[in-house]
């Protein structure tokens, strides 16, 4: 048996290997930080047998309670990927898989490399609609992409979209792809929405991360959404940069799009700035939900946590979880920096209670990119 990790976003360390049905590995912290949550890895061997992979320090990750009610994710090819016997049993995280073929990759959730990033460039870069640009250089030397979708006016409304600021979160890169999908579709949705409006695209705002197989931060260590306030362009120059072109062009509409560990639902948080943009927040997840189903309003980190959610007639607060008074959350800066609507979308790394085709486990994420258009048309209708 073989198992390697020295590609693309893996992630994980070798304890013992000799025995199929006690691998032992471990989680790696993220570089200069310590967080462990991601792990990545291709397993050479012997197909049709039982293996069993146990991660000994889940216990210790930074969302161990996350792990209950979890189920890791393989694939042969790497395009196709499915759910694989998970528990969570003495602080481990145990997987039981037969592999059909002799070399599997185990995931902590669908991977989406750099490679797939640049053939989504090229596909929407294909589109008259869109322009390339290239905000920055990272620590790592990436490329921090921008993609403007629509002709760039005075008098559009300018919609900003982000991802990724938690390379590990690699939903939101598919959510992002399905609204690109949508934008270049032509269909009669896309064309009105691109006749007020312009789309800023940054498909993955940490690209150092995802290629180094981080959780939670970039190549410096830091967790970009704590650092909206003061960015530094040696630290974390993916916030300084996208902040420069915010400033330049003017944001009328935000969005930063997240994976939660624990929750298994879809939800929005806005940054409660005032009751009127809260009052807008609770327009567009209604809306949402009439888009798209699998999108719900009921749970989020409020009634998760049991908290009180935010809006009286002279409501003048920020919410308590993305209200923290010094802006270091993208969410509450550009809400406070440009007086719009400014919203969180989390999606989840655990099943959720609907069902979901396994056999296509991105598909509701992607279509949640796609569907959302509607909902940013109809906050610009009224």
């Amino acid at each position: 048996m073989k198992i390697t990790h020295k590609f693309d976003s893996g992630s994980i360390e070798v304890v013992e290997i000799s025995d199929k049905r006690n691998i032992k590995l471990k989680l790696i912290q993220d570089n200069q930080a310590n967080i462990s949550q991601w792990f990545h890895f291709k397993l050479e061997t012997t197909q049709n047998e039982l293996h069993t992979i146990k991660i000994l320090n889940a216990g210790k990750s930074s969302f161990s309670d996350a792990w209950e009610g979890y189920q890791a994710v393989a694939s042969y090819d790497h395009k196709t990927w499915f759910r694989v016997d998970t528990q969570f049993k003495d602080n481990q995280l145990i997987i039981k898989h037969i592999p059909k073929k002799s070399t599997i990759s185990y995931a902590y959730f669908v991977p989406y490399n750099n490679q797939r990033q640049q053939d989504l460039l090229r596909k929407a870069t294909a589109s008259p609609i869109c322009r390339h640009s290239v905000l920055g250089l990272t620590h790592d030397d990436n490329n921090l992409d921008l993609l403007i979708f629509g002709k760039e006016a005075k008098h559009k409304n300018k919609v900003w979209l982000i991802a990724r600021q938690h390379p590990g979160e690699t939903m939101a890169h598919w959510f992002v792809e399905g609204l690109i999908l949508r934008l270049i579709s032509g269909d009669e949705l896309a064309n009105q929405l691109l006749e007020d409006n312009v789309f800023y695209i940054v498909p993955n705002m940490n690209p150092d991360g995802t290629i180094r197989g981080n959780h939670r931060t970039n190549a410096k260590g830091f967790n970009l959404n704590r650092h909206w306030h003061k960015p530094s362009e040696i630290d974390t120059p993916e916030v300084f940069y996208v902040q420069q072109a915010m400033k330049s062009k003017g944001v009328d509409l935000f969005l930063d799009i997240h994976g939660d560990e624990k929750i298994p639902y879809s939800f929005i948080m806005p940054a409660n700035t005032s009751c009127k943009l809260s009052k807008q927040a609770i327009i567009f997840k209604h809306n949402f939900v009439k888009a798209n189903n699998s999108f719900q309003t009921e749970v989020d980190y409020n009634t998760f946590d049991n908290k009180s959610s935010c809006c009286g007639s002279s409501c003048n607060r920020l919410n308590d979880t993305y209200g923290a008074q010094n802006l270091t959350k993208a969410s509450d800066y550009v809400a406070n920096k440009f007086n719009c609507l400014s919203m969180i979308l989390e999606m989840p790394f655990i099943n959720t209670d609907s069902p979901i085709d396994n056999r296509c486990i991105t598909k509701p994420f992607i279509q949640l990119g796609f569907d959302i258009a509607e909902p940013i048309y109809q906050h610009f209708s009224h």
